[in-house]
């Protein structure tokens, strides 16, 4: 077939992120003017992204997780069956080089034509990619070795839309989905803290920009040793970046999507802020500093729990993993609760809990290992007694018996 320049009927949708064109495009097409940008940290940016609370963090690009070649095959199996069927959107961003530029260049850029009946065309002038996969990377290329690559899909295009906004469409189709790594979509959260000032940042985003801290800055415990999931931000941890986000949001937000729809009511333009949650209900025991944007010394209080459990519990191999890391976050939760991080050392507390053997087998059980370590080191740092923890198993209680014998 003649492929270009093309013509394509297209419906035009309009929503408050901004108009995009709703399009058949068959797959042959898309994959020659597709292209996917990489999640990727840039170690040697010129300009760190953010810096707050006195540290700065590295740029982040890219929005697509690695293609999984599992995932490719059976959609082209699935392609050639005959009653192949993919009804859900390919979204594209369209107009951006495969370096992130914007193209103004008129003899290549995509465009649309209105006729004066209300119906419009998407023009495609060339093959050139300038065709960003915000969302459907794994449709597109499993045609890639199909025999069917004539098929019509249908896709959602928006015109000359900002990246960052690329990201945050991603991040707000595939946060609550399995099947899209957490630590991923958490990452694309950094995308917010460059449209506004730290004072628009909701939870998840204060929380990335912590973490990321953690997981960078030379003073950090946590250096390097926080997986965040992303292309040139591996470690040779077990910890995961959501489990440390997943941790903080504990501390300062009850619902962290209803935080972050109440917030993005507002454009950071017209005077987005935290004072917008303070009707909002949460039994976070941190949320006061949060609203009242106390973030150095809500990072502090993390931090200095964080430096005592690598400085006291890091000897211990449970400590290292992810759920090591999200039964410690439990324990600080409680901490607050009962003290607002006011009047308690935090680092006694842990440090009451040191003599315990955390390698006992007792704590070898994966399904139990969370609970397990947070009891002990309630009862450990003496913040409760044994016997007014729930635990109805007998044998349970024994092995809390022989653990902490010597409190």
């Amino acid at each position: 077939m003649n492929k270009f320049p093309m013509k394509l009927p297209a419906i035009k949708i309009e929503q408050p992120l901004g108009d995009f064109f709703v399009v058949s495009i068959p797959a042959e097409i898309l994959l020659n003017v597709c292209y996917t940008i990489r999640a990727e940290i840039l170690d040697d940016f010129e300009e760190p992204s953010v810096s707050h609370v006195g540290t700065f963090i590295n740029k982040l690009v890219g929005n697509q997780r690695i293609t999984s070649k599992t995932r490719l095959d059976e959609i082209k199996r699935y392609t050639e069956t005959v009653d192949a069927s993919f009804p859900n959107s390919i979204i594209l961003g369209v107009n951006y080089s495969t370096d992130g530029t914007l193209v103004t260049d008129e003899n290549v850029r995509w465009d649309i034509e209105h006729k004066d009946n209300g119906f419009y065309y998407l023009i495609i002038p060339t093959k050139e990619r300038l065709a960003s996969i915000i969302d459907g990377q794994h449709r597109v290329f499993g045609f890639a070795n199909s025999n069917r690559k004539d098929m019509e899909l249908l896709c959602s295009v928006y015109l000359d839309l900002p990246l960052a906004y690329h990201g945050r469409i991603f991040t707000n189709i595939n946060i609550n989905q399995r099947r899209v790594d957490k630590n991923l979509a958490y990452n694309l959260f950094q995308f917010d803290m460059e449209q506004g000032e730290p004072s628009s940042w909701s939870p998840e985003t204060l929380a990335v920009y912590f973490t990321r801290v953690l997981s960078e800055d030379e003073n950090s415990p946590l250096r390097g040793k926080i997986k965040l999931g992303v292309v040139n931000g591996a470690s040779n941890s077990t910890i995961s970046m959501a489990s440390i986000i997943d941790g903080i949001l504990s501390l300062i937000t009850s619902n962290p999507k209803t935080d972050r729809d109440i917030l993005q009511t507002k454009k950071v333009s017209e005077g987005r802020d935290r004072n917008m949650l303070l009707n909002t209900p949460s039994k976070a025991p941190l949320r006061k500093l949060y609203l009242n944007n106390k973030d150095k010394t809500l990072f502090d209080i993390i931090f200095e729990f964080l430096n005592s459990v690598v400085n006291n519990l890091w000897k211990y191999g449970v400590f290292k993993k992810t759920l090591g890391i999200q039964a410690c976050f439990d324990f600080l939760k409680i901490i607050c609760e009962n003290d607002g991080c006011n009047h308690l050392d935090i680092n006694e507390l842990i440090g009451k809990a040191s003599y315990i053997n955390f390698d006992d087998p007792f704590f070898g059980v994966q399904s139990k290992l969370r609970v397990r370590i947070k009891n002990t080191l309630i009862v450990a740092s003496g913040m409760k007694v044994l016997s007014d923890l729930s635990i109805k198993n007998d044998a349970d209680y024994l092995e809390y018996k022989r653990l902490l014998m010597n409190i």
